[in-house]
């Protein structure tokens, strides 16, 4: 696989609460929600804002408690960066022969995602990845 030729499914911003931080991207940029979900296995809500060909994340943490909240209590912004892939599995097995560690507990599934894996930020130049396969949001300007 060629990270280079992978499509970027979206960028995740961490906000204190969905409805208010559409506000600006909707009356300033034109932009609308187009999907909204509950995921309960990372404690948030996300709504999701298609651009030409990807989409913004905005990412509402529900659990005071766990990373999300923590994020938003430093202040929020951009959290992660999600690329979309057809065969996680494989991908997921080829990054720990790379000895590329996952937050994520391992594979996950969400409304959003059939699949869905995120990396630790300090074995991807301190970004966290998300990695995903079959999205429920299909890329704006997808031809598949």
């Amino acid at each position: 696989m060629n990270w280079q030729d992978l499509d970027v499914h979206h960028i995740g911003i961490v906000v204190k609460d969905i409805d208010e931080a559409k506000k600006p991207y909707e009356e300033v940029f034109g932009l609308k929600v187009d999907a909204k979900f509950n995921v309960d296995v990372f404690s948030a809500k996300v709504a999701f804002l298609p651009l030409n060909n990807t989409y913004l994340e905005l990412v509402e943490p529900t659990n005071p408690e766990d990373g999300l909240s923590k994020f938003l209590k430093g202040g929020g912004g951009i959290h992660h960066i999600c690329y979309e892939v057809e065969d996680l599995d494989t991908i997921y097995q080829q990054l720990k022969k790379k000895n590329i560690r996952d937050v994520s507990g391992g594979i996950q599934c969400t409304p959003c995602f059939e699949k869905t894996l995120f990396l630790h930020p300090k074995d991807t130049g301190n970004v966290l990845i998300e990695v995903v396969e079959k999205a429920t949001c299909k890329l704006p300007g997808c031809k598949y």
